[in-house]
């Protein structure tokens, strides 16, 4: 049964947006046309509980993230009253089987019980986890969940209705190797693992077995089928191996990535999951760091020198005539999907080292990121997630980028102002932010509006900024209703180290093509951060740069705590309030307020 449910405040809008889109994703169920049905109940009851207004509901909402044949993902947004609460009870069929503090099976867990053991982040937001993945359970068997939220002294404070889901049936496996794929590590196996995918039945599974290294060029998923790496999959160092006759690369374009899918109207259920590591080959590493390799210095001017894919792709589009920016954007994704619905990425899975960005989407919906480690520190221009579509939930994740950690892109000028879709209904939580130029990044391509964004009970430990708005002058649209609240942020120091930026003033001398420029300037509106915590930021705490003719508007903080960063600098700004947001002694001039209309500040 799917329950509209009814959130308080501006976060009403997004969260509730999420909650449906988790009541109804069923990525195991491998049936095409019940996967177009989810897509259309996801919009219609979105459309009806984003109208809603506010409530005081203190009962937990629990939703079904994803299941296989032996694990069940929960998910629980907070009640409104939730400041008492310190952990999260779980019962699987009446009996106690953990609890959310405890759940092991986050990939982002480590990293946070260390960041809140170092005495120095005894200050730091306390942040909620309240997720679950509940593991080692019976094929095709159903299993009934209540969560009960407790106090520090183990009394209940609230709890959930029941919430029943079976596990699915065991899949058919295509293992690689029986079609020809020889894990040495140097063998091209493009097309024996091709021929494994090509075999795979409906809800299958096509399985990268452990302890071999894989090497292929680009291969191709289809519809409603498991791409399970237990072993590694590592991208050929040769350009030629990402284009082919069945999928051609237009001259002068930007490669296939290494794991791609694309539908021409569109491919239903996919999972990219296991223990394993998929690696790009693009740059040569130079170290490590808490177990995460770094990238050796790349960039457009070391491309040659240090580039491993990613030079072999640019010396190809050199060789082809291109300028030097044309041909370093012919670099490929770790992972590309178009016009995909239903993907479920993660339960362990490695993504590392690609030679642009690591995953990328694009006019699909319903994405789920679930225990992933992005590390593609400091490789440039390695985005951890592209994300162009709408539906997406990031959940006990790593993030260690050369890039933006999350970036949401809604196209550039007039034309994709007009005609293409916003980018919207957003969750993220429960995530560890390391390096990245900025966790939750909206833009700088605006156009089409992102909105309906909720950021909550992450930590940021070495990125940036933490929320980053991004545009200029003539990209059009803009972001709106996003809310960045309950999270810890430190060593806010990757790149200009802005904890919170809104800016109209974003160049991007990499960016190929031209478009015809947007009317209108990009507005940011609508936007609330709270109860934050900051130490440590190479410049402004709050930096807001908008337009004469693009003034960002209803923004609010409350709540939030800076120390050791610069103060706030604020040029175009109106009817925002800044309350209880406080700054450490020694900053001074801590508050810049320039060009600006009924700001008030404490």
């Amino acid at each position: 049964m799917i329950k509209v449910i009814k959130f308080k405040e501006k976060t009403k809008v997004l969260i509730a947006a999420a909650t449906v889109l988790m009541c109804t994703y069923n990525l195991n169920t491998y049936d095409a046309n019940a996967a177009s049905t989810s897509s259309s109940t996801i919009s219609s009851i979105a459309a009806s509980a984003v109208a809603d207004s506010t409530t005081t509901s203190n009962t937990l909402q629990v939703s079904v993230i994803a299941h296989d044949n032996n694990t069940i993902s929960l998910a629980w947004q907070k009640p409104a009253n939730y400041s008492n609460i310190t952990d999260y009870k779980v019962y699987m069929n009446g009996s106690l089987i953990g609890s959310a503090n405890d759940n092991n099976n986050s990939q982002a867990k480590k990293f946070i019980d260390n960041f809140y053991k170092d005495s120095s982040n005894s200050s730091a937001v306390k942040i909620n986890m309240h997720n679950y993945v509940a593991t080692g359970l019976t094929s095709n068997t159903s299993y009934n969940f209540v969560i009960k939220g407790v106090d520090s002294k183990g009394n209940v404070l609230t709890q959930s209705d029941a919430v029943t889901q079976s596990t699915d049936a065991d899949p058919k496996v295509f293992d690689v190797t029986k079609y020809g794929a020889v894990g040495d590590g140097t063998t091209i196996n493009t097309k024996a693992i091709q021929a494994a995918i090509d075999a795979c039945t409906t809800g299958g599974e096509v399985l990268i077995p452990a302890g071999k290294t894989f090497k292929t060029g680009a291969i191709w998923l289809k519809d409603n089928m498991i791409l399970k790496v237990e072993g590694e999959i590592l991208g050929s160092e040769n350009a030629k191996d990402y284009s082919s006759a069945e999928h051609p690369v237009a001259s002068g374009g930007k490669n296939n990535a290494l794991i791609n899918a694309a539908g021409t109207s569109s491919v239903q259920s996919l999972k990219i999951v296991g223990t394993g590591t998929i690696d790009g080959n693009g740059w040569k590493q130079s170290s490590s760091q808490n177990g995460i390799p770094i990238s050796a210095k790349s960039s457009i001017s070391t491309v040659t020198q240090n580039g491993i894919l990613a030079a072999n792709e640019y010396n190809s589009g050199v060789q082809a005539g291109l300028s030097s920016t044309a041909a370093y954007a012919t670099r490929s994704n770790l992972i590309s999907l178009n016009k995909v619905n239903n993907v479920y990425i993660g339960d362990g899975l490695s993504l590392q080292n690609p030679s642009f960005h690591t995953i990328g989407t694009g006019n699909g919906s319903n994405v789920v990121i679930n225990g992933a480690l992005v590390k593609t520190f400091d490789c440039n221009n390695a985005d951890g997630l592209n994300f162009s579509s709408q539906g997406l939930i990031v959940m006990n994740s790593v993030f260690d980028t050369g890039d933006d950690d999350i970036n949401f892109a809604a196209g550039r000028g007039l034309a994709d102002e007009k005609n293409r879709s916003a980018v919207r209904n957003i969750w993220i939580f429960n995530n560890y932010f390391a390096h990245g130029h900025g966790a939750v990044v909206a833009g700088s391509y605006t156009a089409a509006g992102i909105e309906d964004i909720l950021a909550e009970d992450n930590v940021l430990n070495g990125t940036g900024s933490g929320l980053r708005c991004k545009s200029a002058k003539g990209v059009g649209g803009g972001a709106q209703d996003i809310t960045f609240r309950d999270s810890a942020l430190k060593n806010i120091t990757d790149g200009q180290g802005q904890p919170f930026i809104f800016t109209s003033a974003y160049s991007d001398s990499g960016s190929v093509g031209s478009f015809t420029a947007a009317p209108d300037s990009p507005v940011f509106k609508h936007i609330f951060v709270n109860n934050c915590s900051v130490n440590g930021s190479k410049s402004n705490g709050i930096l807001v740069a908008g337009l004469s003719d693009g003034i960002h508007t209803d923004i609010h903080f409350s709540n939030v705590a800076f120390t050791g960063t610069l103060g706030a600098s604020i040029d175009y700004m109106s009817n925002s309030s800044f309350k209880n947001v406080t700054f450490d002694k020694k900053t001074s001039n801590t508050w810049t307020i320039t060009h600006s209309t009924n700001v008030t500040t404490n």
